[in-house]
């Protein structure tokens, strides 16, 4: 466990072993006696959910002392309460010693002297030099401390004079507090840098700029800047080791804050079109930006914590995913989707064991769960909890009949009407909902109204919405799944994605492709998420389950390439053989599957026959502690490009990770081939097949002597840069820094050094701290 304090080998060993104390001091008010001063909802729940996070943080610490005063703690948020804490802190601390301290709350500008000054619960307006605390009282006392490492974080009401664009409805911290307080931001700020500037071990986090307010929304329970200071210190803002730092936490806090707020804005957007589309003038108003600051100018690292070692798993995204027609594996990729980038605890129907007559009972389970905790807690690791989101994604026939009612047909004929889903979509009001219909439309149902499955089921104006009902041909009953996938492959699991953009993606590329669309959004105070972000993984196995249906289609797909599997050659000229130690893929991941025309097989054949084995990534020096796992593919750089622009002109940008998953899994150019050909519109994928082999053949076997003289252009990467880019890359991106760098290594074996650093930068995305990146790494 890392302390807080300037990153050193001493300080760390000196807060570890208990020789240095943490002094952690939380503020928080909701109620003012003074009748100006707005209540608030939400400080005294911050301060109890901050502190909970800083004590799963710091839990290594033996010596730290935690005091708090907010509206339902023992100590009062009164001034003379919270100046008794300050003096005992300042008078006990030694030097060795470190400071956390964080207020919620008001802030005001003394009208007079023009001096900042945060609000107690006793402060009055006649005068608030006396009855309030000044930011300069507070600094003084810091400064007056021998504590070297201080830390102040401050989630006040800035900018009392911003109101909602469009309007006044909202929940900023300062209310109408701009009719009477004047804008302490400014002041606020000159003197935090003034105390910065005489101590390299201190650092200020402010909640929003000059010219703005701090936010607070119902579905996260705080303020967004003090939720996301506790996420970050529950282990989202750590870099690839583990290491919660005060640099790093801002950042994390900073790019969580405005993604959030832009994600709501791009909802009540699409919201509000709906809106005009219906005829309807009042409109929601958009959130104002709010953009996290920081104040330091020492040097050093000051270490906030580290993640914890046991993070409580909630299952807070639920997902049930039910697939009425024989082919299945654009379904099952999509559940391990869900179940990686989407984070959601997935349910796949058919299940071997379980008839479609029990389907009813599985919907009727998954609407009416509340998103209760795996295991049992204590409440202190509880902070920050959302709203729970549910997702359900049906596909099968459908049928209307004459008094409007309409079924969706599944499985050994069982058929669920609109209105009994209607019904169970309505019960369920404690979650958010993402509900996706994939109706498969015949001859028969060629007339089925897509407009009425939408307006059957909503739920509501203020719940958390989000329908998706598609009118899939029969003939082609695989485009909208396919098409789904594509863009939530495409989408950076780290950044995750909004379900309005998501849906405005889809509207895009399924009118091009000719698939009919009707959506539905709902929810003014809270953020859909179809990928929540954070998350360094796309796909993921779910639940292991022997589903029905999905063993045959392996099976079958295995007897189909039985032939070709027995004269495969390896990569390194040897017959194939599956070692006897590996087991068969789960077939939920399985990308074969796509038969092979013989002069395909024969020409993969005889290419694969002609390959010799890898070496190590080029221009990479291995060492015991950095070696990167060798791909079961050679490919050349322009190979690879080639075949990735190949690729891209057919699926559109998740090309590239596609193809970097199907590298890593096959064993030879065929099952290369074969798996991107999975995600090719039938009708193309045997030009595409041809396509790829040409490509693959144009690679000329270089001897080792000219492998070897071929390097010599590029720059030695070695491992001690490799781990500077992997640590820098995690203040921008977090602990997926470590996967993407595998991930550039193994795809391009051959790449520069200033190639490797680009890419990377193109990973970020903050453009300015991509630039900042790229121009820190390549001047070293």
């Amino acid at each position: 466990m890392s302390p807080l304090g300037v990153g050193s080998s001493g300080s760390t060993h000196i807060l570890t072993t208990g020789e240095g104390k943490l002094w952690i001091l939380l503020v928080g008010v909701n109620e003012y006696q003074e009748p100006s001063l707005p209540s608030l909802r939400y400080p005294a729940l911050d301060c109890q959910g901050l502190g909970e996070a800083l004590s799963s943080a710091t839990q290594g610490f033996p010596n730290k002392e935690v005091i708090v005063h907010h509206d339902f703690a023992a100590k009062p948020p009164t001034l003379q309460s919270i100046r008794r804490s300050l003096q005992q802190i300042v008078s006990q601390s030694q030097s060795q010693d470190s400071i956390l301290l964080y207020f919620s709350g008001h802030g005001v500008l003394e009208p007079n002297t023009q001096q900042a000054v945060l609000c107690l619960a006793d402060t009055r307006k006649e005068d608030l030099l006396a009855t309030g605390l000044g930011m300069q009282e507070l600094v003084g006392i810091l400064g007056a401390s021998r504590a070297n490492q201080q830390l102040l974080c401050l989630d006040t009401c800035h900018s009392g004079d911003m109101r909602l664009l469009g309007g006044n409805r909202g929940s900023a911290r300062d209310g109408n507090i701009s009719e009477t307080f004047l804008n302490p931001t400014t002041q606020m700020m000159d003197i935090l840098r003034q105390r910065a500037s005489q101590s390299k071990g201190f650092c200020a986090l402010l909640s929003c700029d000059q010219g703005q307010q701090s936010w607070e929304f119902p579905e996260l329970g705080h303020g967004v800047f003090t939720y996301y200071l506790m996420q970050g210190l529950l282990g989202e803002a750590a870099d690839s080791h583990g290491v919660i730092e005060a640099d790093g936490l801002y950042k994390y806090v900073y790019r969580q804050t405005l993604q959030y707020i832009d994600k709501l804005n791009q909802q009540l957007r699409l919201i509000n079109q709906q809106k005009l589309n219906r005829g309807e003038s009042q409109l929601h108003p958009e959130y104002p930006l709010q953009t996290p600051k920081r104040i330091v100018e020492g040097v050093g690292e000051l270490i906030v914590g580290f993640k914890p070692a046991i993070v409580e798993s909630h299952k807070q995204r639920r997902a049930v995913v039910i697939d009425a027609l024989s082919n299945k594996k654009t379904t099952t990729d999509l559940s391990r989707l869900f179940a990686g980038a989407g984070g959601f605890e997935v349910e796949y129907f058919p299940q071997k064991g379980k008839s479609w007559s029990e389907v009813r009972l599985i919907i009727q389970a998954f609407t009416r769960s509340h998103g209760e905790s795996e295991t049992k807690f204590p409440s202190q690791f509880r902070a920050g909890k959302k709203t729970p989101t549910s997702l359900l994604y049906l596909r099968g026939h459908v049928e209307e009949i004459e008094d409007g009612e309409a079924w969706l047909i599944l499985g050994d004929g069982m058929r669920l009407s609109r209105s009994w889903l209607r019904q169970e979509l309505r019960r369920a009001q404690k979650s958010q909902q993402i509900i996706i219909l994939d109706l498969i439309i015949s001859e028969q149902s060629e007339g089925t109204s897509l407009e009425n499955w939408i307006e059957d089921l909503q739920t509501g104006a203020e719940q958390g919405q989000c329908l998706i009902v598609a009118a899939t041909p029969a003939e082609k009953p695989e485009l909208f799944s396919q098409t789904v996938l594509e863009t939530l492959v495409a989408a950076n699991p780290q950044v995750g994605l909004p379900v309005a953009k998501w849906m405005t993606q889809l509207q895009n590329l399924l009118q091009a492709k000719g698939i009919k669309l009707h959506t539905w959004l709902s929810g003014t105070q809270a953020v859909i998420d179809i990928l929540p972000g954070n998350i360094s993984r796309i796909f993921q196995d779910f639940q292991e389950l022997e589903v029905s249906g999905i063993q045959e289609n392996t099976q079958q797909n295995k007897e189909n390439l039985l032939s070709i599997a027995n004269t495969q050659l390896s990569p390194f000229g040897k017959p194939f053989q599956k070692k006897r130690h590996e087991a068969n893929p789960p077939a939920a991941s399985s990308h074969v599957g796509v038969p092979t025309s013989p002069s395909v097989s024969a020409s993969l054949s005889s290419r694969e026959s002609q390959q010799v084995s890898p070496s190590p990534a080029v221009g990479v020096r291995e060492s015991s502690a950095t070696k990167q796992p060798q791909l079961n593919l050679f490919l050349g750089s322009e190979q690879y490009t080639n075949l990735e622009q190949l690729l891209k002109q057919s699926i559109g940008p998740v090309a590239p990770t596609i193809l970097q998953e199907a590298v890593k899994q096959a064993a030879n150019y065929q099952e290369l081939v074969e798996s991107l050909a999975t995600y090719i519109l039938p009708l193309r994928q045997e030009k595409f097949q041809k396509q790829a082999i040409a490509i693959l053949e144009r690679f000329n076997v270089s001897s080792p002597d000219s492998a070897k003289s071929s390097t010599q252009e590029y720059q030695i990467i070695d491992a001690n840069f490799i781990n500077k880019c992997e640590r820098e890359l995690a203040y921008s991106v977090g602990p997926i820094a470590k996967f993407i760098i595998k991930q550039v290594l193994q795809s391009h074996p051959q790449i520069s050094l200033p190639e490797f650093v680009r890419y990377l930068a193109k990973q970020i995305p903050e453009p300015k701290l991509a630039i900042e990146f790229e121009r820190r790494m390549l001047s070293q």
